[in-house]
């Protein structure tokens, strides 16, 4: 099966929306964490308040004069997607939540070496000057251009290149939330779009999730123990949970790109898949997939070339659980010597009374 990829320019901005036929799958409920606490960062601009906490919870007061609930444990370090929940990811496995974190008056493309903790961040944010750290955050902005990603490590191109370099960015146990925007505004975004290390984040309300595309050609990325669900479309998009589109390895042999132990739910209706890895931006090499659970329509792992670009080298799917809904688990386009899984190994269909959620074994694609 062939998919396309369409990529749009808005405002300096690269965004994407991925194209394929679609089978109708019914979408997840949103639901918002309960609990809050806070710390604080450096600031400086402006963005309107936030609305309280979900109706229906059971709440006392914080220190913030937020709502708060008991949190619940953060998922052990190591545990498999299919262990992953609301309550164990992002920030409600903090005792924190959106509504109840102070608001980040910072500047949207913040400089190299800062942190921002424990912030309501109502604006997207370019991080393209890398060596930043974003954590117990909450990523909900309530303007943004149609089809821009939330945060991106995507600089202006032009004369420049559009690639962060340097230094990583991080993004960890925070939520990135799309719902204060329409679905006609994020249905072609992704909540994150370029390269950097996302762990144990609770990403919700978007078109498309975690998007590793625009990555450069040094940096290594990793998406670690992170829950993706909720996505939304407007009916004519083509959502994916996580998507790869460049990964090269002409400029350092040695960098590596992982998916560890995520949840990955892709369930709007017009879904291209949980995690769909295809050739567009350029050859696609060293990806590993391990310990995912992958849900929703479309396939929940597509690996697809073209446009003469190139993958395969040192490509691994380890351990993974899949819904097996929509499409089925997984598929491999223009089979090959160098269109393949070097590795398929351990992966089942998600049985959840089954030991270790182990139903039948994915049939290599």
């Amino acid at each position: 099966m062939r998919l396309r990829l369409a990529v749009l320019l808005t405002g300096g901005v690269i965004a994407l929306a991925a194209c394929s036929p679609t089978k109708a799958a019914q979408p997840t409920p949103i639901a918002d964490s309960t609990s809050a606490t806070s710390t604080s960062t450096p600031s400086s601009s402006s963005a309107a308040p936030s609305s309280s906490a979900a109706p229906g919870s059971t709440t006392t007061k914080s220190a913030t004069n937020g709502p708060v609930k008991p949190p619940v444990a953060p998922a052990p370090a190591g545990s498999p997607g299919w262990k992953l929940t609301q309550g164990n990811t992002g920030l409600a496995a903090h005792g924190l939540n959106c509504d109840s974190l102070p608001l980040y008056t910072g500047p949207a493309a913040p400089a190299a070496g800062t942190v921002i903790s424990g912030k309501r961040i109502e604006q997207t944010l370019t991080l393209f000057a890398g060596n930043i750290t974003i954590e117990k955050s909450c990523v909900r902005p309530t303007r943004a251009g149609e089809t821009q990603p939330l945060i991106t490590t995507n600089g202006p191109c032009g004369s420049n290149s559009c690639q962060v370099t340097g230094a990583p960015v991080t993004i960890r146990d925070s939520n990135i939330d799309g719902s204060a925007l329409s679905a006609k505004t994020i249905a072609g975004s992704c909540a994150f779009l370029g390269v950097g290390t996302l762990q144990r984040n609770y990403i919700s309300g978007m078109g498309s999730g975690i998007c590793f595309y625009n990555t450069g050609s040094t940096l290594s990325g990793l998406a670690e123990g992170n829950y993706v669900r909720g996505l939304r479309s407007d009916g004519d998009s083509h959502n994916d949970g996580a998507t790869v589109r460049d990964f090269p390895l002409d400029r350092n042999a040695g960098r590596t790109l992982t998916f560890r132990n995520n949840r990955i739910d892709c369930s709007t209706g017009n879904d291209t898949g949980a995690l769909f890895i295809q050739t567009y931006g350029g050859d696609i090499d060293n990806v590993t997939v391990e310990g995912n659970l992958l849900e929703g329509g479309g396939y929940q792992l597509g690996l697809e070339s073209g446009f003469d670009n190139v993958y395969g080298r040192n490509m691994k799917s380890i351990n993974n659980r899949f819904t097996g809904t929509g499409w089925g688990a997984a598929y491999v386009s223009q089979k090959g010597a160098s269109y393949k899984w070097a590795v398929w190994q351990d992966n089942f269909l998600h049985d959840a009374n089954a030991p270790d959620g182990k139903g039948k074994p994915a049939g290599t694609p």
